[in-house]
């Protein structure tokens, strides 16, 4: 699906040159589309009303000129054509121009297939071997350490059952479940390889903790890849002979859309931060660098900073079982409201 789309942005106009051989009688036409003639002899204009039967949807219409190339569909898109032409009081339509009539109507239908977020990775940065950011702090009541590893799996597991829930037809998943060390390898691997149909979307939600050594930083901040990085995404292996030349324009679209998308889901999760901890601490907003798990993976990708370890202030609440639940309820709003937004406007970037 995300071919198609890239492919359908690049075609602004559908041109065929050159003069038809052949042409068919009106009837034949209406048969062929399923279709009915709207005809003002005045004029010389007309328009076919599609039944849904064969070509198009119930309800869109094509409206030409005879002699003019030019056909508008639905009263929006322009396509180019061979025309219409009339011999003898008789409408024709030459092959060419049901060529492209056919060709443009099964774009559209591609264009009109409703994608969907099919799956979630959830990935809890570090474990095992590796603690990632420390934060150790004393108080009347005794030493806290708070070792990162541990808190983003909390809250990795906490959102992983929210979205469950919430979404049992998707594929909810988790790099880790416990605490195990995985390479940053093996995570993009996990994430670039879960299967989902070609109408559908995957999403990567990288989840950590921070730390500074100016104790006085604090908040929450969502990092996505700089807006002039590119990806390798296209397989030019995978594409026909006629689709190859064009990879490269194909691959600097895609990863545009994976950028509206990332930057769209990270504006989502500090909105749902702001709605649960925003008066506790600060929105320090959306942040870019090529991190290894957001530039490796080949999808939307965030990865998202809870707080720091490091503040004393933020340190204690991270330790608080109902804050790290609303640390969590916070990115389970914003994903639920990506994905809401996605599936209803046919994508970000249509």
């Amino acid at each position: 699906m995300r071919m198609v789309r890239l492919i359908l942005r690049l075609i602004l106009l559908l041109v065929v040159t050159g003069l038809s051989a052949e042409s068919i009688p009106l009837q034949g036409v209406l048969d062929q589309l399923k279709a009915t003639l709207q005809w003002n002899p005045e004029t010389e204009t007309g328009y076919l009303d599609l039944s849904g039967e064969g070509l198009g949807e119930l309800g869109d219409r094509i409206i030409f000129s005879l002699g003019s190339p030019w056909m508008v569909v639905n009263y929006r898109e322009k396509i180019r054509t061979q025309g219409v032409q009339r011999s003898e009081g008789n409408l024709l339509f030459p092959d060419e121009t049901l060529e492209v009539i056919n060709r443009y109507f099964e774009l559209l239908a591609l264009r009109r297939i409703q994608p969907r977020v099919a799956a979630v990775l959830i990935d809890p940065g570090h474990g095992g071997k590796d603690s990632g950011a420390i934060g150790n702090h004393q108080s009347k009541d005794g030493e806290l350490n708070l070792l990162e590893k541990d808190l983003v799996l909390d809250v990795s597991k906490r959102l992983y059952q929210l979205l469950k829930k919430e979404y049992p037809e998707k594929q909810i998943l988790l790099t880790r479940h416990d605490d195990t060390y995985l390479k940053l390898e093996e995570r993009t691997e996990i994430a670039n390889n879960v299967n989902v149909g070609k109408h559908e979307a995957i999403i990567f939600v990288s989840i950590h903790a921070n730390a500074a050594f100016n104790k006085g930083a604090k908040g929450y901040e969502v990092w996505v890849l700089p807006g002039d990085y590119r990806r390798n995404l296209i397989d030019t292996e995978e594409l026909d002979e006629e689709t190859r030349p064009i990879a490269p324009i194909l691959n600097v679209l895609l990863e545009e859309e994976y950028s509206i998308e990332s930057i769209t889901l990270a504006k989502a999760v500090l909105e749902g931060f702001d709605s649960t901890v925003g008066d506790v601490t600060d929105n320090r907003g959306i942040r870019e660098e090529s991190w290894f798990v957001v530039r490796k993976a080949k999808m939307p990708s965030i990865l998202i900073e809870l707080g720091y370890v490091t503040n004393r202030e933020e340190a204690y609440l991270l330790a608080d079982e109902s804050y790290l639940q609303k640390l969590t309820s916070g990115i389970y709003t914003g994903i639920r409201s990506f994905v809401a937004n996605f599936e209803s406007t046919k994508g970000f970037t249509e």
